[in-house]
């Protein structure tokens, strides 16, 4: 799985949440007592909605909606971690080095998983909406007009809790704002399992060839201090043309996210444009 300082670089810098929440949150999935990503069960691209429903509830409840946005974020980077690591998908990144063949398609999963989640929930959202009951989604189970769920009794306990109904919402309301950030964090978890290659561990991301003898910096510097030293080598002229090139679009106006849009080469670790921006921003 992705190393916490990933999850929590990538949580704060691309999807503004609490670094603070989202390190209690990487504790509780990975430290758990009952199972490593316990809850967590997605197939193709389908995250099990009961299985989710629980994990999603106890979250809400301790954490409230910043929690549920660190939880989805976590597991989402360890399922992208899981499918660039192993299978076709990581193949492609490891052995036949083409991360820009890989990242599409790790991509595609990734919003699977967030399109299932809207079309699981929704629909139960509907029922209390249009003034239908714990009776009426019940129903709909036991017709398999919903989907199938194994321990009804602990089903129908959440249903009944009295925040159900905000919580069906805010569950929605976190799908729609990471789906403008995830994408991201997706590239960022790619191309670490990509330049941590040993073969590739040299290559500059910018300008993607050597850094052997070469006068490079470790980027970001909250990746270096880790004991396997995720840290990018990037030229150090590299580096500096890409602040120059941020420092440009900030006279112009444009905000970080922006920036990034624009100075990013595509496949390209996104937290070295990011360091970027943060260096030009300090002019």
């Amino acid at each position: 799985m992705p190393e916490w300082v990933i999850h929590s670089y990538t949580a704060e810098n691309f999807c503004k949440l609490s670094r603070d929440v989202c390190d209690e949150i990487n504790r509780f999935i990975d430290s758990n007592p009952l199972e490593h990503d316990v809850n967590r069960v997605i197939i193709n691209g389908h995250w099990l909605p009961e299985a989710l429903l629980y994990l999603a509830v106890y979250i809400y409840e301790k954490w409230g909606y910043e929690g549920l946005k660190c939880m989805l974020h976590h597991n989402l980077l360890d399922y992208t971690h899981s499918l660039a690591s192993s299978g076709p998908y990581g193949a492609m990144i490891k052995r036949l080095a083409l991360p820009g063949s890989a990242e599409p398609q790790i991509r595609r999963f990734v919003y699977i998983v967030l399109d299932n989640i809207v079309n699981d929930f929704l629909p139960i959202l509907k029922i209390f909406e249009d003034g239908g009951g714990v009776y009426d989604i019940v129903q709909r189970v036991e017709n398999r007009s919903l989907w199938r769920v194994e321990h009804l009794k602990s089903f129908v306990e959440v249903l009944k809790k009295s925040y159900i109904i905000n919580f069906l919402k805010d569950l929605l309301k976190v799908i729609d704002e990471l789906r403008d950030c995830i994408g991201l964090c997706v590239l960022e978890v790619i191309m670490t399992e990509f330049y941590n290659e040993k073969r590739f561990k040299d290559l500059c991301p910018w300008c993607f060839t050597s850094t052997f003898e070469e006068d490079f910096i470790l980027i970001p510097e909250e990746y270096r201090g880790h004991p396997k030293n995720l840290a990018f080598r990037v030229h150090k002229n590299c580096f500096e043309e890409l602040v120059r090139k941020a420092k440009e679009f900030l006279n112009e106006g444009l905000n970080e996210r922006e920036i990034l849009n624009k100075v990013m080469v595509k496949y390209m670790p996104p937290s070295i444009v990011w360091e970027a921006i943060k260096r030009a921003e300090e002019i």
